[in-house]
């Protein structure tokens, strides 16, 4: 059993795009509200605020009493949670939520039985392209068009709006199906990188396509027409809308290609093998301003993320080395450290030893996928010699 979470974009109708966003403004301010007293007072647990809000803030707000009381119990508890991030130094201290930005709520599905038919609160319908939501009953959507069925049970519902004005509903399902373990019969090693984004040790190379250069100049020409708009304005609000359109292409652009990517490696690879990198602290160190901003637009950790999830849906082994192996520096061959290649200008790799002269990238990621066999051999011990005792008998 495991859970996986499918998400749609909705076309909501007028009065549907109505209940949404006053369910939005409601959870925002519960949110906020409680926020705001346990700033000035102390902390309090969900339970208690939930008290609190069920015998006095309802009457006291009626507008609140329109919205769905699942969602703003989870607010609550989403707030308790902030807190308990904070209390474990594992965030800040929790932030006031604006409108301005992605807002989004969720709902718990609810099962039940009348007149010996069972029911759900949330359900999908994919050969129609429906969803039945609680409180908004049943919307179009779109996406999966290859799934005809969805084998699982549903847990929730999250409605977001996007500062691009689109609507979408992430849906989590709680999986019957096992996933099959695969016996590997091949191995990959990758290197990430700026100037090629994705290095394989067999040689394959994916580019970095720099998406950031294509929208880069269209949205510093609509961030200076937002400057001159008098905020608060409808033409300022129309301007912030199209600059969030132009950020949503370019999140969307990257997120295609690093799910092309991903797709790729783990459809055809058994072991992968990559490194563990440290975005934040490479940003920082990067002084040159170009080569943070090519860091940022690579998007190294989703690259990770993604590879880390869908070889454990599809059964695959993924392994990260451990923090700081020179993978650069090593030759794939003989194993001779050089820390002349600390220096990124140095592109070829030339082994003053054994002589191996080969792209730096692609040295790295042999020596990444030897790394990765050591690590699967060591987990895999006592498997790899039972396979090996019974191929003698």
């Amino acid at each position: 059993m495991y859970y996986k979470a499918y998400r749609f974009r909705i076309y909501p109708d007028e009065k549907q795009r109505t209940l949404i966003n006053k369910t939005l403004g409601c959870t925002r301010f519960v949110y906020n509200y409680f926020l705001n007293i346990q700033k000035e007072n102390s902390y309090k647990k969900a339970n208690e605020n939930i008290k609190y809000y069920t015998h006095h803030l309802k009457y006291e707000y009626p507008f609140l009493q329109g919205a769905d009381s699942i969602a703003i119990n989870k607010a609550l508890f989403n707030l308790e949670d902030s807190y308990k991030r904070f209390f474990n130094k594992q965030s800040g201290y929790p932030k006031f939520k604006s409108k301005f930005g992605k807002n989004s709520y969720n709902t718990t599905a609810i099962y039940g039985t009348y007149k010996n038919n069972n029911y759900c609160n949330i359900e999908i319908d994919l050969d129609n392209k429906i969803i039945k939501l609680p409180k908004l009953k049943k919307i179009k959507i779109r996406g999966y068009r290859n799934t005809k069925s969805i084998n699982g049970k549903i847990i929730s519902a999250t409605i977001s709006r996007e500062p691009n004005g689109k609507y979408y509903v992430s849906v989590l399902f709680e999986m019957n199906d096992e996933i099959q373990k695969v016996v590997p019969t091949s191995i990959v090693g990758i290197d990430l990188g700026v100037k090629k984004l994705v290095t394989l040790s067999d040689g394959t190379e994916y580019e970095n396509n720099k998406y950031i250069l294509k929208y880069e100049k269209r949205i510093k020409r609509m961030q200076r027409a937002l400057s001159r708009k008098v905020k608060g304005s409808n033409n300022y609000f129309k301007c912030k809308r199209k600059l969030a359109i132009l950020h949503s292409k370019l999140a969307n652009s990257r997120k295609y290609y690093i799910h092309k990517i991903t797709k790729n490696i783990t459809d055809e690879y058994d072991i992968i093998t990559c490194e563990k990198l440290h975005t934040k602290s490479m940003i920082i160190e990067g002084k040159q301003t170009t080569l943070s901003k090519n860091i940022n637009d690579a998007c190294f950790n989703e690259i990770i993320k993604q590879l880390k999830y869908k070889s454990k849906l599809k059964g695959k082994q993924f392994y990260q080395i451990y923090d700081y192996y020179p993978s650069s520096q090593t030759c794939s061959r003989c194993n001779n450290q050089d820390e002349k290649y600390k220096d990124l200008g140095e592109r070829i790799y030339d082994c003053t030893k054994c002589y191996l002269k080969l792209d730096r990238d692609l040295n790295a990621s042999i020596n990444i996928m030897f790394e990765g066999l050591k690590m699967y051999i060591k987990n895999n011990k006592r498997n790899i010699l039972k396979s090996n005792i019974s191929m003698i008998k």
